[in-house]
């Protein structure tokens, strides 16, 4: 006869060896809905803070600049649903399943259809449990039992089914301790990196003249010259057209929504229709997406691209005179090219053909002066990019071990 598998997670702290219970949610914690009435009429700017699912956060409560509040005497009337210190909030609709706790500068909030968890503390630790509504697993069980045809809505009658495996209370407190300093860890990294971007986008600013102007608010020492205004033309043509014959989706070329960048294998599966042709694209040639312009469908092909291709919905040029990632920098900002939605063409997806892209204007200061302003972006973005990988590596940490922390 086989013995019973043990019951315990592949990480463990040192010291605890038993094997973890099993306990059905609603024997341990009260759950409770939050309010679902129409609750307009009664949004203030003070009161009693009103806590939406699109306020949860992984482990936090991330509110807009000007949370809304509750009416106090609407709020009385429904004392019951508001919320203690050590209650788990979890999203019923939207990002289903994600979760945080609790605490004082939240108690007394109430809710909006948001599920509300109240764990027997002697049993249950509440940060335990939200870092557990927090795992694959369970998220994986939300979207199982989800309804609704756009967003997911996480009915409380399959929340209330969970059944979850817990270790003692110490090992609990153990486990989100140590994922709580990991969460305010990715949280600084966050704040660093949204810091940055502000900063980057500050400088596009001031580095560049506004509409109409031939100087920009903020230059480097030395240069005083006027800017010329020129026409992108002025410095991109089109290619020749080499047609590619393509054998897969790694001689394609995508480039990414919101200057995401440019990078290998077709962004669809276009290859078996055989009815579209590929035509090739170098190394240090501009290109963009027709049809995704205004989703920031653009950059500069890479070496490691070099003789790739691309359809005539992906457009390059070839770049002279001027420096390249200066241009690129000119032309990505985002209140270049959303101001240019009235040259579009096409009534659904507004498209920008090539001849179009190239009447558009550009202000152009000394190839100086473009050398220094290109450097201090290729600067900033490195900063990004850093950040971003340092960003993304630790929650592919805190995801290993909520994996292995947890039954």
């Amino acid at each position: 006869m086989s013995k019973e598998k043990r019951r315990v997670p592949k990480l463990r702290f040192p010291g605890f060896t038993e094997d973890w219970e099993q306990r059905k949610l609603i024997d341990i914690a009260k759950t409770f809905i939050g309010l679902v009435t129409t609750m307009t009429e009664n949004y203030r700017d003070s009161g009693t803070l009103l806590i939406r699912n699109s306020d949860i956060k992984e482990g936090q409560f991330v509110f807009s600049e000007n949370p809304i509040h509750l009416d106090e005497e609407f709020a009385e009337k429904n004392k019951t649903r508001k919320l203690q210190t050590g209650d788990v909030v979890t999203v019923h609709t939207g990002d289903i399943g994600t979760s945080a706790v609790i605490e004082e500068k939240e108690a007394g909030a109430i809710g909006f259809a948001t599920i509300n968890t109240r764990t027997d503390k002697s049993i249950l630790n509440p940060y335990f449990l939200a870092t557990y509504f927090n795992t694959e697993k369970h998220k994986c069980y939300a979207n199982s039992v989800s309804t609704g045809d756009g967003r997911s809505n996480y009915n409380i009658k399959d929340f209330n089914k969970l059944v979850i495996s817990i270790p003692p209370l110490d090992e609990q407190e153990r486990i989100s301790v140590l994922i709580n300093d990991i969460n305010t860890i990715i949280t600084l990294h966050q704040r660093k990196l949204d810091n940055l971007k502000l900063k980057k986008k500050a400088l596009l600013q001031r580095l560049f003249p506004k509409n109409g102007e031939r100087y920009p608010e903020l230059r480097f020492p030395g240069f005083t010259d006027v800017w010329e205004q020129r026409k992108l033309g002025d410095y991109l043509s089109i290619p020749e057209k080499e047609i590619l014959e393509v054998a897969s989706s790694d001689d394609l070329i995508t480039v990414k929504l919101n200057l995401g960048g440019v990078e290998l294998g077709a962004s669809r599966d276009t290859l078996s229709l055989g009815s579209t042709v590929y035509y090739k694209r170098y190394a240090g040639q501009f290109i963009y997406g027709k049809q995704n312009f205004f989703n920031g469908s653009m950059g500069l092909i890479p070496i490691n691209l070099d003789g790739k291709g691309s359809s005539g919905d992906v457009p390059s040029f070839n770049v002279s005179n001027i420096e390249a990632n200066y241009l690129y920098t000119y032309v990505s900002r985002e209140s270049y090219w959303r101001s240019k939605v009235a040259a579009a063409s096409g009534t659904g997806s507004k498209r920008i053909h090539e001849k179009t892209f190239l009447d558009f204007n550009i202000d152009v200061p000394s190839m100086d002066e473009q050398k220094l302003i290109s450097n201090t972006f290729d600067l900033v973005n490195r900063f990004i990019t850093l950040h971003q990988r340092k960003l993304e590596h630790l929650q592919l940490q805190k995801k290993a071990l909520l994996q292995q922390m947890f039954v």
